[in-house]
């Protein structure tokens, strides 16, 4: 159950990354979780679903859109 838990803040750390604007790219944001202590974050986020939603996310805070908090990340 615990893994389960932190799994889903991965997912949801991932996402507040992608539109804090700072990262303009999924990699980036994979690097910053890894940073804070996610090590599993790396294989977790490595899917085209993932990083394609991740890539919006990013794409959209760059150019100052707000994407709505209640989409999840696809898994």
């Amino acid at each position: 159950m615990a893994d389960e838990i932190r799994t889903d803040h991965i997912y949801r750390r991932a996402h507040v990354l992608a539109e804090s604007g700072v990262h303009s790219c999924p990699a980036e944001v994979v690097a910053m979780l890894l940073a804070e202590g996610y090590p599993e974050a790396a294989e977790l986020l490595n899917s085209d679903n993932i990083r394609a939603d991740l890539r919006r996310v990013c794409e959209a805070a760059d150019k100052g859109r707000l994407i709505t908090t209640y989409r999840a990340l696809r898994h």
